[in-house]
């Protein structure tokens, strides 16, 4: 498959499961498994990032399979079982970098790994993507495998209100600037490079703080000290992709913490990402590369607790899945 029908059909299966779930957007978009566990393969045990993440995981909530687990047709045949008769698999992509130079004479990944970033460019060697789809199947659609793949294990589920320890830790940790107040509203604001915040004690429930101020926190690595996007005005088409950026970044998070990510139900905010779903067909990969760097970023963050000035600019061109 060519990489411009590789990028139109991924797009269209996005905006098909936008469209699909417009009408009850209160509903779970990136969504962990009963298990609480992002998409997976249990057979390699590999984890889906990125696009891949965000399809699958859609998938599994329009189809309702108990399970987030996925494995190719093959993969699943070598582990003894069979996919059931008029089961339809689902496209991912995986993709790699291939080498050339500017003429357009191709490079052998051996004499790559032998030269430096700086060698490259004074060589004229410039990395060009190659994506590539496969079709993998929920482990729901198959049967005959052993009984542990099918097996649901259900983790105990976050009380009302009750404070999850990983979470507060990574947001702590971060040494973002977080200013909670007694007001309707949550924002970040580039320029102060500060998020602001109702009080707890106004949230119904501590996955809807976790998933707000996350969302928040998404937006904070777009600061010029770090991912270095643009944020753009209330209303274009740059605001509407930041806050797709924000809402997919975390809900990366949110499956990285073991519990469940709603996309806010703002029907504004839906027609702008659908709008610019339909303009631009890279979007959705431009948009979930972003998320996953600014979901890793704020991990690193995190783990290196130097926070809100000391994290290095990134690039953020599309990366792999």
């Amino acid at each position: 498959m060519k990489t411009r029908q590789i990028y139109e059909t991924v797009t269209n299966t996005i905006i098909d499961l936008l469209e699909t779930h417009q009408l009850h957007w209160d509903r779970p978009w990136v969504l962990v498994d009963s298990e609480n566990r992002p998409a997976r393969n249990p057979l390699t045990d590999h984890q889906y990032s990125g696009i891949n993440q965000f399809i699958l995981s859609a998938v599994m909530l329009k189809k309702t399979y108990p399970k987030n687990t996925w494995g190719t047709y093959k993969q699943i045949q070598k582990a003894g079982g069979h996919v059931r008769k008029n089961e339809k698999s689902v496209s991912i992509i995986f993709y790699k970098s291939s080498y050339r130079y500017k003429d357009g004479r191709h490079v052998s990944p051996e004499i790559v790994n032998q030269l430096s970033l700086a060698d490259m460019r004074a060589m004229g060697i410039e990395s060009v993507p190659v994506l590539k789809t496969f079709n993998v199947f929920n482990v729901s659609q198959t049967e005959g495998l052993a009984e542990e793949f099918y097996k649901v294990n259900k983790a105990p589920e976050l009380f009302d209100w009750e404070k999850d320890e990983k979470a507060e830790d990574l947001i702590t940790s971060t040494n973002a600037v977080i200013d909670y107040k007694k007001q309707s509203k949550a924002f970040y604001n580039p320029r102060e490079d500060k998020i602001t915040l109702p009080i707890r004690d106004q949230f119904k429930s501590a996955e809807g703080f976790y998933e707000t101020i996350l969302h928040e926190l998404g937006h904070w690595t777009g600061h010029k000290s770090r991912l270095n996007r643009e944020f753009g005005k209330f209303g274009s088409q740059e605001y509407a992709f930041e806050e797709l950026i924000a809402e997919l970044s975390a809900a990366f998070m949110c499956v990285s913490l073991g519990f469940s990510k709603n996309i806010s139900n703002n029907a504004a905010y839906l027609k702008h990402w659908l709008s610019i779903l339909r303009q631009d067909n890279k979007a959705i990969f431009k948009a979930a590369a972003s998320a996953q760097k600014a979901s890793d970023l704020v991990f690193e963050a995190a783990r290196l607790g130097k926070g809100s000035k000391k994290i290095p600019v990134f690039n953020t061109s599309l990366h792999q899945e």
